[in-house]
């Protein structure tokens, strides 16, 4: 899991780090963007392809959930 979640930190901080601020919403376009899943966990099995509306309620059919991404830079 732990594994899994470092994999999304990296992905969407070199993905999407101009764009966002502390404490704004990810768009519904940037939602939509599908990854490949690198580690298993969720109910994703490795190379399983997985978007941030999966993760959505107000997309996915009421499922909410919470994604906490946590980035951090050691320079």
């Amino acid at each position: 899991m732990i594994k899994y979640l470092v994999n999304i930190s990296i992905m969407f901080g070199i993905t999407f780090a101009y764009n966002y601020s502390v404490g704004e919403f990810i768009s519904e376009e940037h939602q939509s963007v599908i990854k490949s899943t690198c580690y298993e966990g969720n109910g994703y099995g490795v190379g399983d392809d997985w978007k941030l509306a999966d993760f959505n309620g107000a997309t996915n059919g009421g499922h909410y959930n919470v994604v906490f991404i946590d980035m951090a830079a050691t320079w």
